[in-house]
């Protein structure tokens, strides 16, 4: 009996993923992908001795009490990698030095942020006890929402009532979370910029899972990470053809039966087809809007977005070892990434916790400028790239000069200097408007699901984080899983992991 042909499009981690498992369960995949490299925004970049990483700050499933470490496992022997376990999750800076570090062991921040706001005392006793109650609650799924029961809801209820109050309690932003708060400081650190946009439970289970070590940063960073999801792709038979952008998803009698590539190859061979690509791109390129309803026309004309970025990346020839690894710098006057974007703070990451990254005494520096302004960017790179390089040059003397006031010793030991703008990103992964992690999460007790199928096509599934609010390198990965159990099940087959 033969195989059944799936085409995938796109090599990020949950392309490699679904690629992975639907090979272990007999089916016959092919990858298409429009970089040269796999893990699409999972990534990195060599430059003059350096490794610039442009994702991971740490992926979940490292403690074995969680489902997805035995995910992980079923791919990747996670026991063979080093990990670095942030004992901080950020420090919180003004122009007068440390406000308060967030450190990710609950009695050790209890401590730190009661001395700075003893006035709020109940209130951080509160969010302690949050992190210390949510901590080893393993949120994931035995298996995807698509393919649940009323026994599955119902089990789900009863496995969740012991944490249900803090979920609730803290599902909120944390901007709102901290009104109640007297303390200026207290809420500046509580806010920190990435959490912004979360429910505040996400950065209490966050704080839990980094102190708990089922979060870490795998040393070497986000391409061997991926690279070790296509090595497995690969010895498993599956084929994965580089530099060949997908321009069209080919249908039939409203079936997905293959693909167009940019240079007018045709393969309509396939079974089913799966796009881990851009959700964007895929629904309104790839399939020209035949596929859509009301949901989804709202979906992506009102639903907020993960933004994009400036992404400075800076090869320094000294040391940082008595410097936190993350630092959020309050600024005495606004930082102009461009027009519509100014910041009064921006995150520093320093990588001295992973010597791989840069030759011996010398270290990579990242600054992330967040901005939706796409447009401005696209079209500057598009129209005048005379002004898009001095924009790029303007950002990123700026940013040396401010890490100069604050550390010293930076502007004559700049080895490097690389920008990642939301062109770039869009450039080189394809994704709408340069976002870098799909949908963002509102504050609400349960992200909003959105269907991998699309109304009226058959044979088709969309997966990655257009997929999944919140996004994450965990989150493509078990999109990929979940793919494959519920294609498992459609052909009436046993879901095997090995």
């Amino acid at each position: 009996m033969s195989k059944k042909k799936i085409i995938i499009i796109g090599s990020g981690i949950a392309g490699l993923s679904a690629g992975c498992y639907l090979q272990i369960n007999s089916y016959d995949t092919e990858i298409f992908e429009l970089h040269n490299i796999p893990g699409g925004l999972c990534t990195a970049w060599k430059r003059k001795g350096y490794t610039f990483d442009g994702c991971i700050h740490s992926i979940g499933g490292l403690n074995p009490r969680f489902k997805l470490y035995h995910y992980w496992n079923e791919l990747i022997d996670m026991s063979q990698l080093k990990f670095y376990y942030h004992d901080a999750l950020g420090t919180a800076e003004d122009e007068n030095g440390k406000i308060a570090t967030m450190f990710t062991d609950p009695d050790k921040l209890e401590k730190e942020l009661i001395s700075i706001a003893p006035e709020d005392k109940g209130f951080i006793r509160s969010f302690i006890k949050g992190i210390k109650k949510l901590a080893n609650f393993d949120l994931m799924p035995s298996k995807p929402l698509e393919l649940w029961n009323p026994l599955d809801y119902y089990l789900r209820q009863f496995k969740a009532a012991p944490v249900l109050y803090y979920l609730m309690k803290w599902s909120k932003s944390v901007e709102d979370m901290t009104k109640e708060c007297k303390s200026k400081k207290l809420k500046r650190t509580l806010n920190m910029d990435f959490f912004s946009r979360f429910p505040a439970f996400f950065l209490l289970i966050s704080l839990g899972s980094l102190h708990n070590k089922n979060s870490g940063y795998p040393i070497g960073g986000s391409l061997p990470f991926a690279r070790l999801l296509e090595k497995k792709y690969l010895e498993l038979g599956g084929k994965i053809h580089y530099k060949l952008k997908v321009i069209k998803i080919n249908t039939k009698d409203n079936q997905a039966v293959g693909i167009t590539l940019e240079n007018g190859e045709t393969h309509n061979d396939a079974d089913f087809v799966i796009s881990a690509a851009d959700g964007h791109y895929t629904i309104f390129k790839m399939l020209e809007e035949k596929y859509i309803d009301k949901k989804i026309k709202k979906l992506y004309n009102e639903h907020p977005k993960w933004p994009s970025m400036v992404l400075i990346s800076l090869g320094v020839s000294r040391t940082f070892e008595n410097e936190p690894t993350s630092i959020e710098l309050d600024l005495n006057k606004e930082f102009i990434v461009d027009e519509q974007s100014k910041l009064m703070s921006i995150p520093i990451t320093i990588y001295n916790f992973d010597h791989t990254l840069a030759p011996e005494g010398k270290t990579c520096i990242r600054i992330m400028l967040k901005t939706d302004n796409y447009q401005h960017w696209s079209e500057l790179r598009k129209n005048n790239i005379e002004e898009y390089n001095r924009e790029k040059d303007r950002i990123s003397q700026e940013v040396i000069k401010i890490l100069d006031n604050r550390f010293g010793n930076i502007i004559s030991n700049v080895d490097v200097i690389d920008i990642a703008t939301p062109a770039t990103f869009k450039r080189y992964t394809n994704n709408w408007m340069g976002s870098t992690q799909g949908w963002n999460w509102l504050p609400s007790l349960v992200p909003e699901f959105i269907k991998k199928e699309l109304p009226g096509l058959e044979n088709f599934y969309l997966i990655g984080q257009w997929t999944a609010p919140g996004g994450g390198v965990s989150t493509a990965f078990q999109s990929g899983r979940d793919i494959t159990l519920i294609i498992c099940k459609k052909d009436k087959k046993k879901f095997q992991v090995k």
